[in-house]
């Protein structure tokens, strides 16, 4: 197995902690030589199409991909995973008090159509995010602020209710594209291609779905000189496995992998380059607490303890990846050694003992599965049916298309579920909007914990790291005992080329931000 570059840990625990600190550095930039390019059209190739184009409301990668091409961010991730200003002319400043953040922005900054970037689509954008009514992913990262203000055309103030450590982090998420205040007010639905009208790298200017789409450059991009390509084609592949020959024919310039046994075999392609990061993202079970026999603790602590996460890892993802708990191991600052819970030492024999105790009756349930995100999601469920049969538990297993997967999980409409679910350089990425009481995606599992939320918030509200690691130590050892999810592993990021696709880079995220400054040596 070939080394595997591991992120800064001191980077990917204090990213949000220093932001407002860290010096405005130009656009990241590929370690490969030669100067680049311009023109041509590069094919990306993957799996798994769009599933909305409401860059607020959806939380699939396929979207998130599509989103980094068309809109454009206040903030952005070096390759560091540092926070540097993108959209934002330059870091936003935070008043004494931690209560009052301002973010200066480019002037000059243009829409697709022409219009004018100013500060009141900014402030559209965000109050937009807020709204309960938007039902937007990103909505509980934004829950402290009390009020948006547009003071001139270039500057924005986000007036907080209390101080948040991670807001500047925040204005990075693929899910807080800016858009434009006319296109808004002006269509209640932002979901299709006419209304998909950003300031970012790219235009989308044609979409076949499940297919693909086409996009064009942005000529009047703000950062000068990029995007270095004339456009993009994104192509749909009906499975992973197509990936290998998409490139191995040139018929793809790069693609985008998840799953392990495809990145296997590129690796083994001479004239292909596979690029391998420690994933942020979380593979996991999702548990409907509000439905029987998941609204009884014993029964979810008798799963985790019936389930054996080293063979899963072994089999789907060929021993690539870290066993997890509610924060990711490359966060070294504040995850705990998963040796410390007793639930993740496998024990069929505590597992029996636990469903007795809990006086259900035989327990048997659905575990709900998408045909990508992962791609070995359909593997993982049948891993763990077999191991939990061997604890008296009968599972079934339902496979949908991704789009209708995403549908029924944002209606929790699932019994047990299969999951990728991206994470970010600070812990309040994740553990927040799932896992505090009014948290926007708390809704999927409907775990309430007073003590894991309440110290949640507050690790929020501080950057004093040495509290902070306090406190999501009580949230952690919380989480893992309550089971609302069954976090399995981390695994890897992969991302593979042509040798004629230079100057990309490649985020742990699995972000795609970076084609902007990608160039073909053709």
């Amino acid at each position: 197995m070939r080394n595997l570059r591991l992120t800064s840990a001191a980077v990917l625990a204090l990213a949000v902690v220093i932001a407002a600190c860290a010096p405005a550095g130009p656009a990241a930039q590929s370690p490969s030589t030669g100067q680049p390019k311009r023109g041509g059209t590069l094919i990306l190739a993957r799996s798994g199409e769009v599933t909305n184009l409401d860059p607020h409301k959806v939380p699939a990668f396929t979207s998130a991909r599509v989103f980094e091409l068309v809109y454009s961010y206040l903030m952005r991730l070096d390759e560091n995973l540092g926070v540097q200003p993108d959209l934002a002319a330059s870091m936003p400043t935070t008043s004494a008090d931690g209560k009052t953040v301002t973010v200066k922005i480019r002037t000059g900054v243009k829409f697709h159509n022409g219009d004018p970037l100013t500060s009141a689509d900014v402030k559209y954008t965000f109050d937009r995010i807020i709204d309960p009514k938007t039902a937007a992913v990103a909505r509980s990262f934004f829950g402290d602020v009390n009020s948006i203000t547009a003071p001139d055309d270039s500057t924005v103030v986000f007036d907080l209710k209390t101080p948040n450590a991670a807001l500047i982090a925040y204005m990075a998420h693929p899910n807080t594209g800016i858009v434009s205040k006319k296109i808004g007010e002006a269509n209640a639905d932002l979901s299709k291609k006419e209304t998909a009208i950003g300031s970012g790298p790219f235009k989308l200017a044609e979409w076949v779905p499940d297919n693909f789409m086409r996009f064009e450059a942005n000529k009047s991009y703000y950062v000068e000189g990029q995007p270095y390509l004339d456009g993009i084609r994104i192509n749909v592949v009906p499975d992973e496995s197509g990936l290998a020959a998409a490139l191995r024919t040139k018929a793809a310039d790069m693609a985008i992998v998840y799953d392990p046994k495809v990145a296997r075999t590129l690796r083994s392609e001479t004239a292909i380059t596979l690029d391998s990061k420690p994933s942020l993202s979380y593979n996991l079970l999702f548990l409907n607490t509000k439905r029987k026999p998941f609204d009884n603790a014993k029964v979810r602590q008798a799963i985790a303890y019936a389930i054996d996460r080293k063979a899963i890892i072994d089999a789907v993802a060929f021993g690539e990846g870290e066993i997890t708990g509610p924060i990711a191991p490359a966060l070294t600052n504040y995850a705990l050694p998963t040796s410390q819970y007793p639930l993740y030492t496998r024990d069929v024999a505590k597992a029996k003992q636990l469903l007795q105790e809990a006086n259900v009756g035989p327990v048997q349930f659905t575990i709900l599965t998408a045909t990508t995100e992962p791609a070995y999601g359909k593997d993982e469920a049948q891993l763990v049916q077999a191991q939990l049969a061997e604890a008296g538990i009968t599972v079934k297993i339902e496979t949908t298309e991704l789009t209708q997967y995403v549908d029924r999980w944002l209606k929790a409409d699932f019994d047990m579920a299969t999951g990728l679910n991206g994470g970010g350089p600070d812990p309040d990425f994740y553990v927040f909007r799932y896992f505090t009481d009014d948290g926007n995606l708390n809704f999927v599992t409907s775990y309430k914990n007073p003590t894991s939320s309440d110290a949640i918030k507050a690790a929020r509200a501080t950057t004093d790291v040495a509290k902070r690691k306090d406190l999501y130590t009580t949230a952690q050892k919380e989480l893992v005992n309550g089971v609302p999810f069954i976090w399995l592993f981390v695994g890897r990021d992969y991302m593979a080329t042509l040798p004629t696709t230079k100057g990309f880079t490649h985020l742990p995220t699995g972000s795609i931000i970076y084609l902007r400054q990608t160039w073909l040596d053709k």
